[in-house]
């Protein structure tokens, strides 16, 4: 199967997953936003092999709603007290699947902070880098960590292995990811996205 059409297929299973989630507090204007979903996700899928890609989207199509399961992990740092009424119903991971995703976190927010420092106008428009920050609004460490939990072991081995591939060749796939989200919302890169609105600054 063709990168595109797994991608396609990808962000057909999550919308139609995202769209029928139940939140506290009632519906989220988000998943009455299918556009911007499709771009955030997109953004993030196109920094994925082939392989890594085929096996999340058997996820998908095995398991019952890994969305639900991303969003109830994530709760145990942005919603600990509502995590409490949910806990029980989530997976308890196992600990290899524990000690693989710590492995991709270990790379994967490095390469954030990579993104940060060089970008820090851009960085500053989206997500809070650290846990600590939940408080503020969800941070890239915490959604990290609840989107590998909802991954199965196989895929995060697979993805694991992609990772420490791009490492060794120097790609950093936090600022690809980036670089796909703003030429989707009509810049070339980041680097286009920090010159455009530090001009602003300037003027």
């Amino acid at each position: 199967m063709k990168k595109e059409k797994l991608i396609e297929d990808i962000l057909e299973k999550e919308w139609s997953y995202f769209s029928k989630l139940n939140n506290i507090g009632g519906r989220a204007d988000c998943q009455d936003n299918r556009e911007d979903f499709i771009i955030m996700r997109k953004s993030q899928w196109e920094t994925f092999n082939e392989e890594t890609l085929l096996s999340y989207l058997e996820d998908l199509n095995l398991k019952n709603n890994p969305l639900f399961q991303k969003y109830g992990q994530m709760m145990k740092y942005n919603s600990p007290q509502e995590y409490e009424k949910i806990k029980n119903i989530l997976e308890n991971p196992s600990q290899n699947k524990i000690s693989l995703i710590e492995k991709i976190m270990s790379i994967y927010m490095k390469w954030e902070e990579e993104f940060f420092k060089k970008y820090p106008i851009f960085s500053s428009m989206g997500r809070p880098l650290y846990s600590k920050d939940d408080d503020i609004e969800t941070s890239i460490e915490t959604y990290l960590r609840g989107e590998l939990l909802s991954y199965s072991e196989k895929t995060l081995e697979l993805y694991l292995k992609y990772i420490v591939e791009m490492k060794e060749k120097n790609i950093n796939l936090a600022i690809k990811n980036m670089d796909n989200l703003a030429s989707m919302q009509g810049f070339k890169n980041s680097d286009n996205v920090e010159d455009y609105y530090r001009s602003l600054q300037k003027n």
